[in-house]
């Protein structure tokens, strides 16, 4: 079986994950938080799994390849979820919700990639799908069963995670395609192709021995995504508007939480 855009497999591909949030939603919204975590925990294992099963298929056939690096959006993206959702961390979840989400379900709707694929039994177009869909329910079902509130402080934490995996995505973008030949686009900021971006890819890239950038293109792509992040992250702060007190900590909070208090009490040395 092929995959071709706009066919009706294609609108099922579109409407999966927001079919599945709703129905995981409207099924555990009334139910104990120790359970919504052990589910958000199962998705967070099974969105880490399809990477891996995704990378391992690569390495047999190909052996290393640059599209192993989880530098791409989604495929750290399937990293942020499992991380958001088993270790309940806000930074986390801060990606995943702000960025990945979005990355995600736009993989979904410009899915021309799969395309590319003889058979859609392959584990590569298995990967592309689940992987996209789990990014996608892993993100919701964090901030809509409400296992992480993000709040500011962590929306910031998640910009600075971005920028310290974006400096060497553009610097091994220019290497693995510049020097060694490669077709590689972390972050969809070396070029326009597959991406609905073709219209900011203004003037040449400039060049310095052999890394090379398009200054504007990347420059515009960063600014349009940090709007759309802080968008993103204040529909998050529109859900908790009945119940602004509500917090949530990392699995470690109460392990720390005790230390201090016995470091206070002087019972242990600092």
């Amino acid at each position: 079986m092929t995959f071709q855009m706009w066919s009706a497999w294609h609108f099922v591909l579109m409407l999966a994950p927001i079919v599945a949030i709703l129905i995981l939603y409207f099924a555990l919204r009334k139910t104990s938080y120790k359970t919504r975590y052990i589910v958000g925990i199962v998705i967070g294992c099974i969105s880490l799994a399809i990477l891996i099963m995704r990378n391992i298929d690569i390495y047999v056939n190909n052996g290393f390849d640059p599209e192993i690096i989880p530098l791409q959006v989604c495929h750290f993206g399937n990293i942020m979820v499992f991380i958001a959702l088993v270790f309940r961390s806000k930074t986390a979840t801060s990606i995943a919700w702000c960025l990945n989400l979005l990355a995600a379900y736009a993989s979904l709707v410009f899915a021309d990639s799969l395309e590319n694929y003889t058979t859609l039994a392959s584990i590569r177009a298995q990967a592309y799908i689940w992987g996209h869909i789990f990014i996608v329910v892993g993100a919701l079902y964090a901030v809509l069963l409400k296992i992480v509130r993000i709040d500011f402080k962590s929306y910031l934490y998640g910009i600075l995670v971005l920028v310290m995996l974006l400096i060497p995505a553009i610097i091994l973008n220019s290497y693995f395609n510049d020097v060694l030949g490669y077709n590689i686009n972390y972050f969809y900021i070396y070029n326009s192709n597959g991406v609905p971006f073709e219209f900011l890819y203004i003037g040449n890239r400039a060049k310095y021995g052999w890394f090379t950038i398009n200054w504007t293109y990347t420059i515009l792509v960063v600014l349009i995504f940090l709007v759309l992040m802080y968008g993103i992250y204040n529909i998050q702060k529109l859900l908790y508007l009945k119940d602004k007190d509500y917090q949530t900590h990392h699995i470690f909070y109460n392990y720390f939480q005790k230390r201090k208090e016995l470091k206070n009490k002087n019972l242990i040395k600092s």
